[in-house]
């Protein structure tokens, strides 16, 4: 029988351009189109996409700069149509993050949250979902900004075991 011994080795090295172009973008984005820049993903492809909440020129133009000084190593698209900037979002899930404790207080049982890009939300986590409090939790944060989800608490892999 062979032996099965587990041997570390280091990583390959990533030379994907990706994360710097990405890196990159958003830093200028979010200092020059904070009200348009919706945020960054990776699309099915492997193109870098940009979330915007319209086609603004100016957005496009800076986009166009930094993919060109990255040498066009990876596709880059535009995707328009989001109804919320990343700012906003941020802003959200810093007002949640501050409001976390209250709301669990009223009985609800807010177990994550975050800032979910593919979906132009901000994701609320909740265990033992029911409509009432999702349709609640909605009108407090805004049913355009927020997607509310059965969420369900961390449990060490110890104790799922020990079933």
């Amino acid at each position: 029988m062979k032996d099965r011994t587990f041997t570390p080795r280091p990583a390959p090295p990533d030379d994907s351009p990706f994360p710097s172009l990405a890196g990159a973008l958003d830093a200028r984005l979010r200092a020059e189109a904070p009200d348009t820049f919706a945020g960054i993903v990776r699309g099915p492809d492997g193109a870098v996409e940009v979330y915007a909440t319209v086609s603004d020129p100016a957005l496009v133009a800076i986009v166009e700069g930094v993919h060109a000084s990255t040498g066009r190593r990876i596709a880059v698209r535009v995707v328009p149509g989001m109804k919320n900037s990343l700012a906003s979002l941020e802003n959200l899930f810093a007002r949640v993050r501050v409001e976390a404790d209250e709301v669990r207080q009223r009985g609800v049982a807010l177990v994550s949250y975050g800032v979910h890009i593919p979906a132009n939300r901000v994701r609320l986590g909740v265990e033992g979902l029911t409509p009432e409090i999702a349709e609640s939790l909605r009108r407090e944060f805004g049913p355009d900004q927020v997607e509310v989800n059965e969420g369900g608490r961390f449990q060490p892999m110890s104790d799922r075991d020990a079933r």
